[in-house]
């Protein structure tokens, strides 16, 4: 493994805030390592070994994972238009050994707090000295008459978990009769991504309008509004004749009865809160989106938008040495870029609590791009959260294009390549 050199830890994560954490001292567990086991070979959870052992040669980092491959949900919506999956499928090989972590290929069946260890199907137990959580959603299916796990990996996809599904469902659009209908459902906020049901919309409507021309989309939707409204319905109306009685895509919003409440997979109708049943040819359910079950069942309380933590460091109240980051943590935005931010905060934490120290004070940085046509129409939003007396305050959001720069094409032509390049950019943060 090459050796990390001070520039670069101070080109990662900030030479003010090491400096004034202490993190580039000698480890205090060099002769007997701390065990930190993390839950999750997600964005979170390899962000997390990552940095911790950037910050730490010394500690023995061991992630839990099933699968043998990651592929990355952020900018999946272009394999619906064509992109191969394989652009976004990541192997564990590399960041595993440039970084110098176990991997235990099983799932975990229990936590045991009190004696700081988990416990995986396949039976082997890991003690922990710190345990960080990151093992992504759990879906929901029985909200909705009608709807099961079964019929959204076979015939009513949801796609919200790269890899199989989004090429199954590239399929089912492909094989649209002529003139056919699309329904995209979305969960209530928060789930992960808010931008791309939209985004996914908007790419498919582009897409039938060269191979399916007269067919449409309607988006039944269970949220008042939604992030980039106003962009995405500047490019449906230019482009879509959205509003009018030939608009390609539609939006039934919440208020309207969007949500939907049953489902009849043998007609292939849905039934939406207003009791209006659309037929369809194929039918788009995004489950809503709970806190994982493994969080859940081992005793962590549940709030409004997730597992609740402290937001000072990301901790567990009474498990101080537990951290839980990503979609299911108290947080109102789930995404990726979230996620890894909370994962460089909690690999400091973890670093100052084994030298003795109080972690500071966290800034946490959301940054999400979408586009509404593939090579032409970009935009971006960016967050700050700032803990203040045990509570996540809102500091700054600042999206762009902003409304009064709509009306720019070069601007909106330059965001989209920039999301592409982010896209790009990011999955090489996570992975090499």
């Amino acid at each position: 493994m090459s050796q990390t050199t001070r520039r670069d830890m101070l080109k990662f994560l900030g030479g003010a805030a090491l400096a004034s954490t202490g993190l580039l001292g000698k480890s205090a567990f060099a002769a007997d390592k701390a065990k930190i086991v993390i839950i999750g070979g997600g964005i979170g959870g390899i962000t997390t070994a990552k940095y911790l052992r950037m910050i730490n040669k010394d500690v023995k980092i061991t992630v839990v994972e099933p699968n043998s491959e990651y592929i990355f949900c952020p900018g999946s919506n272009e394999v619906l238009l064509g992109d191969p999956i394989a652009d976004f499928i990541r192997t564990y090989d590399h960041p595993r050994k440039r970084y110098n972590f176990d991997m235990v290929a099983d799932k975990v069946a229990s936590i045991d707090y009190a004696k700081k260890s988990i416990k995986t199907a396949g039976g082997t137990t890991l003690p922990y000295d710190s345990l960080v959580i990151s093992p992504g959603p759990t879906f929901v299916f029985d909200d909705i008459e009608g709807y099961s796990q079964g019929l959204a990996e076979t015939k009513i996809l949801h796609a919200w978990k790269a890899g199989k599904q989004t090429t199954m469902l590239r399929d089912q659009i492909r094989a649209m009769p002529q003139g056919g209908t699309m329904v995209i459902a979305t969960p209530s906020m928060p789930f992960r991504c808010p931008p791309a049901p939209y985004e996914r919309a908007s790419f498919l409507a582009g897409w039938m309008e060269k191979h399916n021309p007269k067919a449409k989309i309607i988006i039944l939707d269970k949220n008042p509004g939604f992030i980039f409204q106003i962009q995405y319905t500047k490019y449906w109306k230019d482009n879509f004749g959205f509003g009018t009685d030939k608009a390609r895509i539609e939006r039934i919003s919440s208020q309207e009865g969007g949500a939907v409440a049953k489902v009849d997979a043998k007609n292939m109708t849905v039934t939406n809160a207003h009791g209006d049943t659309i037929k369809a040819d194929v039918i788009n359910i995004i489950p809503t989106n709970q806190p994982n079950e493994l969080t859940v069942k081992s005793g962590l309380k549940k709030v409004d938008f997730g597992i609740e933590v402290n937001h000072h460091d990301m901790s567990i109240d009474g498990h101080p040495d537990v951290y839980l980051i990503g979609d299911s943590a108290d947080f109102l935005v789930k995404t990726g870029y979230l996620a890894a931010n909370q994962a460089k905060v909690v690999a400091q934490a973890i670093d100052d609590r084994l030298h003795g120290k109080s972690p500071g004070q966290p800034i946490y940085t959301n940054n999400c791009v979408a586009k509404a046509s593939k090579d032409n129409f970009g935009m971006s939003i960016t967050d700050t959260f700032r803990e203040r007396d045990g509570k996540l305050l809102l500091a700054q959001t600042v999206q762009d294009p902003f409304p009064e720069e709509i009306d720019n094409p070069f601007l909106h032509h330059i965001r989209a390549a920039v999301s592409d390049n982010w896209q790009r950019s990011f999955r090489r943060a996570v992975f090499d």
